[in-house]
């Protein structure tokens, strides 16, 4: 195990951003923007690099260059879900911390190969399943503890565009949706259903929205739309119970908000908010100075993978696809 930054050194810890695509490029800004990390190295095989990479950090080809050279702290991978679960389990061999992507990989085959990495050489990071970490979703998630059994969840979420050549709008979007629902029941679901519910075309793409529904053991439905086909950003995550529902909800503008309903009433509850990817961020230095942290991420990942493989051969047999829940 490569040596981690000890918990008493406050200097900032050293990362590379594998990928300068447009991810990459906010993933650079961000760690730029954080007193805890430096932004010590790029990895690319792109012929030419964005400007946004400021003036001195180096760019390398791999990330054992990069390694090797500046003597990073971890890694935060920036690219697309195939790349990721091959080049992943090569630098969780090697020790090194790692912000992985949603969703992991494009096939259950692929995750359990990047999981099996982390049992034989151990784990430290977390996978970016961006709102799980947002100040209002945790509160959400708190106050689904104090009540009674769920009975049904609603989620909106999606944009116009952008479309994807390398893997569909399933993969793109729900893979939010869908752990915030598993982190919510904290179990996984006995049944999956999927359809497009929505074509649309920006000109130049194609554009879908899908359905997605998860029926769990005690009776309980998410109730899911999302993607790329909506006439702007939406981000809607209600969680009903008998009397009262909680409702997380994400604007354009990128402002978050928790509300407890109760018939007419709506009750605000009011947390210190921060931008959930800054929040992800934090998370990850805390796991690099301490060491631990990350294999429920994983797990959680994993099952994500296998509820969006289902989903996807719902949509393909036009029917609901049984589930062995594994939460």
């Amino acid at each position: 195990m490569i040596p981690l930054t000890s918990s008493a050194d406050a200097k900032p810890l050293k990362i590379a951003v594998c990928g300068c695509g447009r991810w990459g490029q906010v993933m650079m800004r961000n760690i730029a923007s954080s007193p805890n990390l430096l932004l010590a190295a790029v990895v690319s095989t792109r012929p030419t690099v964005p400007d946004i990479i400021p003036p001195g950090v180096p760019v390398f080809p791999d990330w054992r260059a990069a390694h090797s050279r500046v003597g990073l702290d971890g890694i935060v991978l920036a690219l697309p879900p195939d790349r990721q679960a091959a080049i992943a389990p090569e630098i969780i061999e090697a020790g090194l911390p790692l912000f992985m992507e949603k969703p992991l990989a494009l096939s259950n085959e692929a995750v359990q190969h990047l999981v099996q990495a982390a049992d034989n050489f151990g784990f430290v990071g977390l996978v970016d399943h961006l709102h799980l970490f947002s100040p209002e979703f945790r509160e959400l998630v708190r106050e689904v503890r104090k009540r009674g059994d769920v009975r049904a969840i609603t989620a909106i979420s999606g944009n116009r565009g952008p479309g994807r050549d390398s893997w569909s709008v399933l993969w793109d979007w729900a893979p939010h949706d869908v752990a915030m629902v598993l982190t919510v029941m904290e179990t996984g679901p006995v049944s999956v259903s999927a359809a497009i519910i929505e074509r649309a075309s920006d000109g130049a793409q194609a554009l879908e929205n899908v359905r997605l529904k998860l029926e769990f053991a005690g009776g309980a439905v998410a109730d899911i739309t999302t993607g790329n086909a909506f006439d702007r950003r939406r981000r809607e995550f209600v969680v009903s119970f008998d009397d009262t529902a909680l409702s997380y909800a994400e604007s354009p503008e990128n402002e978050r908000s928790l509300v407890i309903l109760q018939g007419d009433d709506a009750r605000p509850v009011r947390v210190d908010s921060i931008a959930p990817l800054t929040a992800a961020l934090s998370e990850f230095v805390i796991r690099i100075r301490s060491g631990v942290g990350g294999h429920s991420d994983l797990a959680l990942g994993a099952e994500v993978v296998s509820i969006l493989s289902a989903a996807e051969e719902s949509m393909k047999r036009d029917s609901a696809v049984s589930l062995k829940p594994d939460l």
